[in-house]
């Protein structure tokens, strides 16, 4: 029986870890062809939310298309190094000047 997971974080670096104190599932990995494999786990057994470290969410853009129209599991990029590289921000300007037509930012 799949494990029930709601939650879950993917990083490179042993910080991701720090996330299993607070009840979330963590994939610490060497390389980022595992992503694939572990979100398509996560998306079986039933995952809501699955946050990526900003290094790996950068380089996993087939990831991200392979699951832009299903309801969940939904991708969310995170700083986990200290100094953020901005993704969240970029990702959401690209959808407001989407959804608007103009880049307000």
């Amino acid at each position: 029986m799949p494990e029930n997971i709601s939650i879950a974080a993917i990083g490179t670096s042993d910080s991701v870890i720090l996330f299993n104190s607070i009840g979330v599932k963590t994939y610490v990995i060497a390389k980022v062809e595992e992503v694939d494999r572990i979100v398509f786990e996560l998306y079986k057994s039933g995952c809501k939310i699955i946050y990526f470290d900003e290094e790996i969410y950068d380089n996993i853009s087939d990831v991200i298309e392979k699951y832009a129209y299903q309801t969940y599991p939904i991708l969310l990029p995170l700083p986990m190094k200290g100094t953020s590289k901005q993704v969240g921000l970029k990702k959401i300007k690209n959808n407001v000047e989407k959804a608007i037509g103009i880049d307000i930012f």
